[in-house]
């Protein structure tokens, strides 16, 4: 099910807006609506101008709108810079807990790092001082409530992301300061549980106040897991070709073949997934998901090549095994067919990274590798 829609492109960079956006703004918009005089006392507004009703409700979903699109300003500024320092960005994406910058790969120099991740903050601070200048000398109440909750809102987005809570811009900065001292690895393991102890502290202190902090924290906790994991698995598996890991006896699959056949092949070989071959050429893969969507009745009448994946990733056998999960991660699939002139001579799957990610591991114990 698709859960984004892409508004357009910038810098090159595809822009999308995930569907959990709607839930915030209308929860922000409502907050806003409703306790709109409360509000402007905090922001030292004394006796504002604005009916109570459509007129705050709409002040609101301005409040969200100007809210998001400094998120978007905020996650710019990291993309221009990441994509001047030599690392392409996928897609910025907007969504509930406000925006992220997905770049193709991370950079490992510690400096490099704290520029890219310095500059969100940053860009956030500036449009704080923007507005609160602005709405300092507005025309009318509305605006000036706008603008100064807006700069409010982009001071409180600064403090919080600077927070040294890994994967925040803060916790990325805190990981490149311990990469200067120690090895990139073992700064990601301490800035990773560092980021960890945050977000258990933000948890508790978010059953007592705010919910939303709650769902906040978790998602803290599980990012943090994620990129630690992802950092380590590259580590491990930058210096292993997928020759070595790979499955050399293929089970292929005729695409004129049924789904109740490839079924039983899959009772017979304990494979999900089988590369599709006709002759000498793979034509597609066809997954037990894929198999799933035909009705019963259908099993025996429905033929691979009407419900085979035709856009498939295929890797060489001289490749590193990293850069088989980064692509797994990335096209978020299971399995890659692996050719040699064109021959197809061995497959790999995300059990056979993460089983070659365990025996690194151990070795590196037993060398005394920090992994």
């Amino acid at each position: 099910m698709k859960t984004s829609i892409k508004l357009g492109s910038i810098y090159g960079i595809p822009v999308k807006l995930h569907f959990t956006l709607i839930f915030i703004v209308a929860l922000i918009a409502w907050s806003v609506g409703a306790n709109v005089y409360m509000i402007a006392e905090l922001l030292n507004i004394p006796d504002p101008d604005i009916p109570l009703g459509l007129e705050s409700y709409l002040l609101g979903i301005a409040v969200a709108v100007s809210l998001f699109a400094s998120v978007f300003v905020h996650e710019l500024a990291h993309s221009i810079v990441s994509i001047k320092s030599g690392f392409p960005v996928e897609e910025i994406s907007l969504w509930l807990f406000g925006g992220v910058s997905k770049m193709e790969e991370l950079p490992t120099d510690p400096n490099l790092e704290i520029r890219i991740s310095a500059v969100g903050p940053l860009s956030s601070l500036g449009i704080a001082f923007g507005t609160l200048a602005a709405g300092l000398v507005a025309p009318n109440d509305i605006l000036i409530f706008l603008l100064i909750y807006t700069s409010f809102l982009n001071f409180f987005l600064a403090g919080f992301n600077l927070i040294p809570a890994f994967p925040m811009d803060g916790g990325r900065i805190l990981r490149a300061l311990l990469a200067k001292r120690y090895s990139y690895i073992k700064a990601t393991k301490q800035a990773s549980t560092i980021g960890k102890v945050f977000a258990v502290i933000f948890g508790v202190i978010g059953l007592f106040i705010n919910v939303f902090l709650v769902l906040i924290a978790f998602f803290i906790y599980i990012a943090a897991s994620q990129e630690s994991q992802n950092v380590l698995i590259d580590y491990a598996l930058s210096d292993v070709p997928i020759a070595k890991i790979m499955t050399k006896d293929v089970k292929t699959i005729d695409p004129d073949e049924t789904i109740a056949e490839f079924m039983d092949k899959v009772t017979t070989h304990q494979h999900t997934g089988f590369p599709v071959v006709t002759g000498n050429k793979i034509v597609g893969i066809i997954t037990l998901d894929d198999a799933k969507k035909i009705p019963e009745r259908g099993l025996h009448t429905t033929r691979v090549k009407e419900v085979m994946e035709t856009d498939i990733v295929c890797l060489q056998p001289y490749d590193d095994a990293s850069k088989a999960w980064k692509t797994m991660t990335k096209k978020r699939i299971g399995r890659f067919p692996i050719l040699y002139k064109r021959e197809l001579v061995g497959i790999v799957t995300r059990s056979d990274i993460m089983q070659a990610f365990q025996i690194q591991s151990e070795l590196g114990k037993y060398k005394g590798e920090e992994i």
